[in-house]
């Protein structure tokens, strides 16, 4: 969170807030006509939870467009300029004082029936066929959050400060287009949730294309088109629960209805670290001292069923985080959702511009070392990606590569 300025007044910045909104007209206005096309997690002030009185928030989607729009405009700029640019047009408190935005978002919410739009995350993973896909949300045993079932229509108003430059209104606009196609409302929409369906008489929201993505230092793949967004996005939360824990993609064969050992290296590098482990589980994996799937998002958490066996953790329902060095929690620059081309529905997968900085992010394990998740030289990848068997059948040297490749 942003530290307050102890030289700027709140009588000062409202002051600076009134100028800017006399300046506004009907004439400098935007609307989008919005539909839930995949059911919302949380959204509201307390995390997890769905506001039925205002449940989707201008706060909440005023943030997300200062993301895509500053993931569109960080193109060769230092990180002074680029903070210039963006209090200049969304306004912020600087060195300078406060500066109000130059845009102005409106969210027309409707009056919310509880009994028919929420819906706990139990009820749709039940539903024939599934509204729900239960790999996009992992919760601590006996959670049951509500979700804000698909089908909500909201209107989206962006109103324009009449200084505002014609290039700073096409970069909005351009946000605006992005978070259409790629983001949403609500919690976990790097997994899919509150996904939407975004239209508008006042400018053409296209959908974004691969090439589009690759000119931005991003990568997309997308899959056959489908016959909705509910079945395109359960296509593609699966496709990640495949590579990551599937039979003979991500874990070997089990037996007598147990899983069987994970091709990936993590666990037998837990146990090797801890100095621990259960007797049929001596740690095998080539591949040591290296956590290649925290590139999906941290922190990763790692549980043990045979703990009493000697297996890390020592006790039941405890567990072990991998956390980014210095930090609580890193954002997945994976993104899986429905992926509306202009026609119909297609499952897709998006690595954010930047991604591959994620690759090797130092990470703590147990508050211990600092350590590369994965490391940084081209040739060790390399060397060791052919010896974890999801990446080698992807011929990838990292696991989001090879993760893009088996979508």
């Amino acid at each position: 969170m942003r530290r307050t300025n102890p030289k700027i007044s709140p009588e000062s910045a409202s002051a600076v807030w009134d100028a800017a909104q006399s300046s506004i007209g009907p004439e400098c206005t935007v609307t989008a006509q919005c539909t839930l096309i995949t059911p919302m997690y949380g959204g509201g002030i307390t995390a997890g939870n769905i506001d039925v009185t205002c449940p989707i928030r201008a706060s909440s989607l005023r943030g997300q467009l200062r993301f895509w729009w500053r993931l569109l405009n960080d193109t060769g700029q230092t990180s002074s300029e680029l903070f210039a640019a963006e209090s200049e047009l969304w306004g912020g408190i600087s060195k300078q004082g406060p500066r109000a935005s130059r845009v102005t978002l409106h969210v027309g919410n409707k009056s919310v029936d509880e009994g028919q739009l929420v819906a706990r995350k139990s009820d749709l993973a039940r539903e024939k066929p599934p509204g729900f896909p239960p790999y996009a949300l992992i919760l601590k045993q006996g959670q049951d959050p509500p979700l804000f079932k698909a089908g909500y229509n909201f209107e989206l108003v962006l109103r324009f400060d009449r200084s505002i430059v014609p290039r700073q209104r096409e970069e909005v606009i351009e946000a605006l287009r992005w978070w259409a196609s790629f983001a949403g409302v609500g919690a976990r929409t790097r997994r899919g949730f509150g996904a939407v369906r975004v239209v508008s008489s006042d400018v053409e929201l296209k959908p974004v294309s691969a090439e589009e993505v690759r000119l931005r230092g991003g990568w997309m793949v997308t899959g056959r088109p489908v016959r909705n967004a509910t079945e395109a996005w359960g296509i593609a939360i699966d496709k990640l629960r495949e590579f990551r824990q599937g039979v003979n993609v991500g874990r070997n064969p089990g037996a007598n209805k147990r899983p069987g050992r994970s091709r990936w290296p993590e666990a037998d590098t837990i146990r090797r670290f801890k100095k621990t482990h259960a007797p049929k589980y001596e740690p095998e994996h080539p591949v040591d001292g290296y956590y290649p799937r925290a590139a999906f998002g941290l922190p990763l958490v790692f549980y043990f069923k045979d703990w009493r066996q000697g297996d890390p953790t020592g006790k039941e329902n405890d567990s072990l985080s991998l956390n980014p060095a210095g930090h609580e929690r890193m954002a997945s620059p994976l993104i899986l959702r429905p992926l509306f081309d202009g026609q119909g529905y297609r499952p897709a997968a998006l690595l954010l511009p930047r991604w591959q900085e994620r690759v090797s992010v130092r990470v703590s394990f147990d508050a211990g070392q600092e350590t590369p998740a994965w490391p940084e030289s081209p040739d060790e990848r390399k060397r060791l990606g052919k010896q974890i068997r999801p990446m080698h059948a992807q011929e990838a040297a990292d696991a989001l590569s090879a993760f893009m490749g088996y979508f």
